[in-house]
């Protein structure tokens, strides 16, 4: 046997459903506000590591820079992680340079929009090139972060890395997804 039914009045439904949907519209910022902190973190982590397994010829005072254009955020987790050890050597984070050639890692945020006016800049250079953007890899860079099933990977152009004079280590190699 069946209770009695209880039929909400039309007002209440939309008032109900407008509750909802501000409650969602009012965290939603939230939601992605820590999802693009949590993203880069992981972006800068993985910049921070780089430095572990990947040699460069020829390094000024033992000392590698790490460049980032168009993200703080990065920037700014990079600069609480600097003091971590890498392998003996020094760490500099440069933001808004004029000379990218002085990188040892150029990050270029996929909101940046002379994306390829920075890679003809270090063309030719012992820079390790790094983005966000879509298919950076495969455009001429040396590393790119994608995302897959909400896990930020790296897909790996070794030419690119290899006209710069850079050694990858075969354990980053195998973390990646090799492109050309």
């Amino acid at each position: 046997m069946r209770g009695p039914e209880t039929v909400l009045p039309d007002w209440f439904r939309r008032l109900l459903g407008l509750g909802l949907l501000s409650g969602y519209l009012y965290c939603f910022p939230m939601l992605v506000a820590a999802n693009e902190e949590e993203e880069a973190k992981v972006k800068a982590n993985y910049l921070h590591n780089f430095t572990k397994f990947v040699e460069w010829p020829n390094l000024v005072n033992d000392t590698v820079h790490i460049c980032v254009v168009g993200s703080e955020p990065i920037v700014n987790i990079l600069a609480q992680i600097a003091s971590r050890d890498l392998k003996g050597h020094n760490l500099q984070i440069w933001s808004g340079l004029d000379d990218p050639r002085i990188c040892q890692i150029l990050f270029i945020s996929r909101a940046e929009k002379n994306l390829n006016e920075w890679l003809t800049q270090v063309q030719g250079n012992n820079v390790l090139t790094v983005s966000d953007a879509d298919d950076f890899a495969r455009q001429g860079g040396a590393i790119g972060f994608y995302s897959d099933g909400g896990q930020i990977k790296l897909e790996i152009n070794p030419e690119v890395a290899r006209n710069a004079h850079l050694k990858v280590s075969a354990m980053l190699m195998e973390i990646a997804r090799i492109v050309h």
